[in-house]
């Protein structure tokens, strides 16, 4: 959950069968999903956006390349959500594939399956399922030229080891 300008974006909303604890933990953050304003899908993989339906009031950004469902906001490239929010085109995984880059503290970077673990960042190995593993390649490689933290897919977020 991403929090700017006043507005609650959710990255990826998971596998739906995972709604129901994704639910329970916002609620537990006293988030009530029906005030989420956006929802950003890094791609239409379902266990990316498996619980979309779950925020019924918010606005739901996809890729263009990702064939979104009619009623999602379709970007093209990349765009400035908000001033510290950027939601960033880094195709390989999926044609599509976004991730969102976040200003705070640190640079935050939610990615998505461009970095979909730790172990893909430690060993320098893209997405083992890509579209194209060129680009998949370029784009991880984008990803962490300006990151201080990752959040992956699918592992916990970690800190970006610069070389000294």
């Amino acid at each position: 959950m991403v929090e700017a300008s006043g507005k609650r974006i959710i990255i990826d909303t998971g596998s739906p069968v995972e709604c129901d604890k994704l639910l329970l933990d916002l609620r537990a953050m006293g988030i009530d999903p029906r005030k989420v304003d956006i929802v950003v899908n890094t791609h239409l993989h379902i266990d990316h956006c498996g619980c979309d339906d779950a925020f019924e009031n918010a606005v739901v950004y996809v890729h263009r390349l990702e064939s979104p469902p009619v009623g999602n906001v379709r970007i093209s490239g990349s765009i400035t959500l908000f001033p510290g929010v950027e939601i960033v085109h880094t195709p390989g995984h999926t044609a599509g594939s976004v991730t969102v880059f976040v200003m705070a503290e640190k640079r935050y970077v939610i990615c998505g399956d461009a970095i979909p673990t730790k172990a893909n960042y430690d060993s320098h190995v893209p997405p083992f399922i890509a579209w194209d593993k060129g680009l998949a390649m370029k784009s991880m490689d984008a990803i962490l030229a300006s990151a201080d933290v990752i959040v992956p897919g699918h592992d916990a977020p970690f800190e970006v080891r610069r070389k000294k």
